[in-house]
């Protein structure tokens, strides 16, 4: 009863007008830029244009999911789309084999006779129950004379029609929009469980890697000077009785091998996770690393003096921080860098920033792709902001569980 006053149902018109026009002009600009693309592609730019119009379906895209859900609390996460990086190649695959680019460019084909038939529909139901309602006017009939009666009961009926005709059109526009550029449960549940299998299969190969590099360092290192000292200690057993000077060289020098040893191996140890990690925290463990540098670095921290975090975010956030900074001493030609730690809620973000030469990315087999699958791991997002001649920025996002939401107090 209270529909033609209600809020939804001018949402509703103001939604279906703004789609006329929006989307005749959208359908126009892509049509036109699509049209050019393919009349010059053997000129070798058609594809720049027709770039221009996937791209300018996603902008159109991006606005439809405002307009129709707007005064909306509830509203469905718009689909995912493939991130443009790397080389040529997989910037042009990213952008012509993504499903949800073109479904972006489905929608503004489809939105075109849609929106003109709703605004004809609605306009039409809007101006029957209007021009009823004000018959008395128009036909300067008496006020109170049947015809002008039957009218205006006839228009306020309308009346009720049209407005709830608007929430209808919109709300069926709104599952179209739901169907072709949101994401539904089903497909963000397979996109979820696709990104863990490939997350968890990358930390997995990252784990193997990891383990094969212990296994040979300790066969080359520790292993053999264990081997040593165990051959000095049995000679110094056969000569204790017969050279006693000869056995204590023995003796000393199996202490050497074994002080050998075991600074080889807190070296290994430290390369899985550093002590003052693991008893200080994340902050004191990126300080202890930073000061030894030959780029000058600084750090900015917004986590509280002593506070701890899970140790699979501080280990993820650590290494990060270690290999990005490994990485802007060797290749990066930088004068100055600053680590950030930045705890949002529920998530932690780390940034490493430097003013070098630019140019890094994420490529297939380097240190950064094996930084971001074990980002991945944790359910984090690793992403590189490089261009060439610099800065460059590399941002973690990790999320922290739940129960560590007041802090993380270890055992």
């Amino acid at each position: 009863m209270l529909s033609p006053i209600h809020p939804q149902t001018w949402y509703a018109n103001g939604a279906i007008i703004l789609g006329f026009f929006f989307g005749t002009f959208a359908f126009a600009t892509i049509v036109t830029l699509v049209s050019t693309g393919l009349t010059v592609l053997l000129a070798g730019i058609g594809v720049l244009f027709i770039a221009g119009a996937i791209e300018g379906s996603r902008l159109v895209a991006r606005v439809e999911r405002w307009r129709v859900f707007v005064g909306e609390t509830d509203r469905p996460a718009p689909h995912p789309y493939r991130p443009l990086r790397g080389n040529v190649l997989a910037v042009l695959r990213g952008e012509f084999a993504d499903e949800a680019r073109w479904r972006d460019v489905l929608y503004v084909a489809v939105n075109f006779p849609l929106t003109i038939l709703e605004f004809v529909v609605v306009g039409l139901a809007w101006a029957a129950a209007l021009v009823a309602l004000t018959m008395p006017v128009w036909f300067d009939s008496p006020a109170f004379s049947p015809p002008a009666w039957l009218g205006s009961i006839a228009g306020v009926v309308l009346l009720f029609v049209a407005a709830s005709l608007s929430q209808l059109v919109i709300g069926l526009h709104r599952q179209v929009v739901a169907g072709l550029l949101c994401t539904s449960e089903s497909r963000e549940l397979r996109r979820q469980v696709e990104t863990l299998r490939e997350s968890r299969s990358a930390v997995l190969d990252v784990e193997a890697r990891e383990l094969s590099r212990i296994e040979r360092d300790l066969h080359d290192g520790a292993q053999q000077r264990l081997v040593m000292l165990s051959i000095d200690l049995g000679l110094a057993s056969e000569r204790i009785d017969t050279d006693p000077a000869g056995a204590k060289e023995l003796v000393h020098a199996s202490q050497e091998q074994a002080r050998q040893a075991l600074a080889e191996i807190r070296q290994l140890v430290r390369g899985i996770a550093p002590s003052i990690l693991l008893d200080r925290g994340l902050i004191p463990a990126i300080e202890s690393i930073i000061g030894g540098g030959p780029v000058r670095t600084t750090i900015m921290s917004d986590l509280a003096p002593g506070e701890r975090l899970p140790p699979t975010v501080e280990r993820t956030a650590y290494f990060v921080v270690s290999e990005a900074l490994a990485n802007v001493s060797k290749h990066s030609g930088a004068t100055s860098c600053e680590v950030r730690c930045r705890r949002h809620g529920a998530q932690l973000a780390v940034e490493v920033w430097d003013d070098g030469t630019g140019g890094a990315e994420i490529a297939a087999g380097g240190g950064l792709a094996g930084l971001a699958s074990r980002v991945a791991g944790v359910d984090g997002a690793l992403t590189v902001s490089s261009p060439v001649g610099g800065p460059t920025l590399i941002r973690a996002v990790i999320p922290v569980p739940a129960g560590a939401a007041a802090g993380y107090e270890p055992k």
